[in-house]
């Protein structure tokens, strides 16, 4: 179930209806739903995520995927920019590594079943499912260092690669190595 109880109106329409083809993760940097639903809806603070998940495993949609929510900011991937007009994201209720706990079994059992929706129903490719540090490594972090991308890719979203240096950033030279296996 996905609950229509919260919406942002942080968000615009799509350049040109083009197609979906990424999905983004992140994190909220926040404790609790209640404050991640108040950065998300802000119209202070201006960003946004179609999708966020709490710290129980439930789903919140806040703004309509044939909507540009704003959650990648300044980002690209290959070759291609303006991330927001091509992408799904999705926030994650979680503190950051300033935690050092890992995100929770509900949360990521949700995620698994949101991102394997997400991935048929717009036909997105197992690569390009990406974390927020993936399309802006200069500036972000997120999903960040405690994120299971190796459970994920267990579950065909995503890429594990396993010499990473931490699962938060590609180092340059793990970057080379996973562009070369896409």
């Amino acid at each position: 179930k996905i609950s229509q109880t919260y919406k942002s109106q942080n968000f615009d329409n799509r350049v040109n209806n083009v197609k979906i083809k990424y999905i983004i993760l992140h994190y909220t940097e926040t404790k609790t739903l209640k404050q991640a639903i108040k950065l998300l809806c802000s119209d202070v603070r201006k960003v946004s995520s179609h999708f966020v998940i709490d710290e129980f495993g439930n789903i919140f949609n806040l703004v309509d995927e044939n909507k540009r929510a704003w959650h990648a900011g300044e980002s690209s991937w290959h070759k291609e920019t303006r991330i927001n007009d091509l992408s799904i994201g999705i926030e994650i209720v979680y503190e950051g590594e300033k935690s050092k706990r890992k995100y929770s079994d509900s949360q990521i059992n949700s995620l698994i079943i949101l991102i394997n929706y997400l991935k048929e129903k717009y036909r997105i490719k197992q690569s390009n499912i990406l974390g927020h540090s993936d399309i802006a490594p200069n500036r972000k972090v997120d999903p960040g260092i405690y994120f299971p991308w190796e459970l994920l890719s267990k579950n065909s979203i995503g890429l594990w690669v396993k010499n990473r240096q931490n699962n938060s950033k590609l180092g340059k030279e793990n970057l080379k190595q996973f562009l070369k296996n896409l």
